[in-house]
């Protein structure tokens, strides 16, 4: 927070017009800050950053650096589904 403006005896103090430019600037920047802070957190700004990132971390997870695929990750994957798949089928069976 800036301090308030106090002329010291050797200045002559701000103009009228002066002040009231300054006075418009500080509430045009303060409202341009509390845009920008309502549309970080709307909730449609949230959940598109929420599906962007999850849609980066998924693609790093398949993908190379070179956009290949990353097939020996891919099979460990989808072996894990079908082994749960198989494991929750014999429990089933069980009971």
């Amino acid at each position: 927070m800036q301090e308030r403006y106090v002329p010291t005896m050797s200045e002559n103090p701000p103009d009228r017009a002066t002040l009231e430019r300054e006075i418009r600037a500080r509430q045009d920047s303060l409202a341009a800050t509390v845009d920008e802070l309502a549309g970080r957190v709307a909730p449609k700004a949230l959940a598109q950053s929420g599906l962007d990132s999850a849609k980066d971390a998924g693609a790093r997870l398949v993908l190379d650096e070179d956009g290949a695929l990353r097939f020996g990750r891919i099979g460990a994957v989808v072996g894990g589904i079908v082994g749960l798949v198989g494991l929750s089928v014999l429990a089933r069976k069980k009971d």
